[in-house]
């Protein structure tokens, strides 16, 4: 009966095993984004966004951890995409510091901290399962995102956030669509900024490694200042210049390199 067991076991994990492994990165990704959430209740967004670069050092030690070979250019690119990220929030992260009133690391901060843990365990984690399951992309992705608003639905029922938490009645969500704002930032932040960026990033990682990625996702800030000049009308500083440089030239340096240390 164990015997006959231990087979029926087998036999799910070998059937059902994209669906675990989109179940396991969903996980990862929804302590990222809750993590995220919190950390912005009092932390500003460029002292967010720079915690969150360092991502590109988490996959590097965990590949090392794990006896995977680290190839300079991928150290390289992300020590420089780090100081780029630093340098394009400068003047956010200056004034961050100058209003800290006793300690840097506030709760909002060591709740951002868990970001780069979180994300970067996530893009390791999948770039095992897209060479693991490298004809299951669509299926991979799928469960990802069913794991994520799984979770984030019942974070948002059983998570004791210091008040009583209310699932509005389906009114309320009707009343809530109806207006043109809402629906554009739900569809925006829900259908391009998640699913699409989860499809792309599961068929991305059947080539690309884990550290490339996060070097690569390091231009978010990049693009954000982009748009933020052109829709806004906001400007980037000498300092944001100089980190943008850093940013694209780490993202050059861990894909293409300068020498053969392959």
């Amino acid at each position: 009966q164990n015997e006959n067991d231990a087979i029926s076991f087998s036999s799910f994990l070998k059937s059902n095993g994209v669906l675990l492994a989109g179940l396991e990165v969903g996980l990862w990704n929804t302590i990222g984004y809750l993590s995220q959430t919190r950390g912005l209740e009092s932390t500003p967004a460029s002292t967010s966004a720079f915690i969150c670069s360092l991502a590109v050092v988490i996959v590097p030690f965990l590949d090392f951890v794990a006896g995977k070979q680290i190839l300079k250019r991928e150290i390289l690119g992300a020590m420089l995409a780090v100081m780029g990220v630093g340098f394009l929030e400068m003047d956010g992260l200056q004034a961050d510091l100058a209003g800290a009133s006793d300690s840097f690391l506030t709760p909002g901060v060591l709740w951002s901290l868990v970001q780069p843990l979180a994300f970067g365990m996530g893009y390791w984690r999948i770039e095992h399962y897209t060479r693991a399951f490298p004809s299951e992309g669509k299926r991979l992705a799928s469960s990802q995102l069913f794991s994520i608003a799984a979770l984030t639905v019942m974070s948002a029922i059983f998570m004791d956030n210091g008040t009583s938490t209310i699932i509005p009645e389906i009114s309320q969500f009707m009343e809530w669509l109806s207006v043109p704002e809402v629906l554009g930032a739900i569809l925006w932040t829900g259908v391009v900024t998640t699913a699409l960026t989860v499809f792309i990033e599961t068929f991305a990682l059947k080539t690309l490694s884990a550290a490339e990625t996060t070097i690569i996702y390091s231009a978010e800030p990049l693009f954000g200042s982009a748009i933020a000049a052109m829709v806004l009308g906001e400007s980037m500083g000498s300092g944001g210049v100089a980190g943008a440089i850093m940013i694209l030239g780490g993202c050059l340096l861990s894909s293409i390199g300068f020498g053969d240390d392959d």
